[in-house]
Parts: structure tokens; sequence; C-alpha cells
């Protein structure tokens, strides 16, 4: 239950999603070629829920049991919520434009480095389990000196 004074709610997947088309330069809304197919998959969480998960079989560590790390809330991690959406594009494009050999490419050249860095000993899964969500840690920073950032060519 949320106050009146409380901020709205707000969806992280669609925020990064918005975000990361922005980057991409891809437009918001409806495709800008009629002729251009319908993605399989309508965002990363259909993608991710409705077929990575399912096609990947992997022994989720829990305890002292080996195997992979992985979260169930997946999207609560910036890095894995922006390689998973790489992830969905990628396959989403070569489904299409090489359909003899571009899902080997994607397993070899997409998803088995990034699910290597996503379930590996350092990745954002690590503290993370079956049954729960350790929220991420941002890596420390301090703030660039003005006399570093002027010396480079796009100050």
């Amino acid at each position: 239950m949320t106050s009146p004074t409380s901020e709205p709610a707000t969806d992280p997947v669609a925020d990064l999603t918005n975000l990361l088309d922005q980057l991409a330069g891809t437009p918001e809304g409806p495709a800008e070629d009629p002729s251009a197919p319908e993605p399989v998959f309508s965002n990363v969480d259909q993608f991710v829920a409705g077929y990575l998960v399912l096609v990947l079989e992997r022994r989720v560590a829990s305890g002292p049991t080996p195997g992979i790390s992985w979260c169930p809330r997946w999207w609560a991690h910036p890095e894995a919520l922006s390689r998973l959406y790489a992830l969905w594009r990628a396959w989403e494009a070569l489904r299409v434009n090489d359909p003899q050999t571009g899902m080997s490419i994607w397993w070899r050249d997409h998803l088995d480095p990034h699910l290597a860095v996503l379930t590996g000993d350092a990745g954002p899964f690590v503290r993370c389990g079956p049954d729960k969500h350790r929220d991420p840690e941002p890596l420390p920073v301090e703030p660039a000196p003005a006399e570093v950032l002027a010396q480079l060519p796009d100050a």
C-alpha cells in the first residue's frame, strides 16, 4: 500500500529498456518499416521468461551445491538487464538476418560469453540464489577532476 505522497511505482525493466533503445538509436513505438518481421518476443522480460530460462540447462548453485549463480530477480541487476537486453536484441536480429546459422552464432558469440559473466564467480548474480535476491552494489567511484577531463579531446 502506498501513501498519497509516495513516488509512483516504476518498472525497472521498462525504464532500462527505453534507455537502451534510445542509446541503440531505435525508434520508440511501431517499427518504421512495415515489411520488417515482427519480433518473436516484444521485450526482454518475455525473452528471458519465454525462451532463455527454458532452453538453458544448468544446475543452479544452492548452498553447498555447485552450479551457476542465478537470480530470479535478474531484472533488478543493471548489468544483467543490460546484457540480457543485448542478448534478446541479437537473438531477434540473427534469427531474421541469418536464418541458416544465426542461432549457432548467437549461442557461440553472444550467449556463451554473456552467460559466463552473468553467472560467474564475479558476476552480478554471485550473491543471489534460486530463492534469494541481494540488491546490486555499484562499484566505488570518485568524480574525475576537472583538469583530467579538460585533457580529453572532447572537452
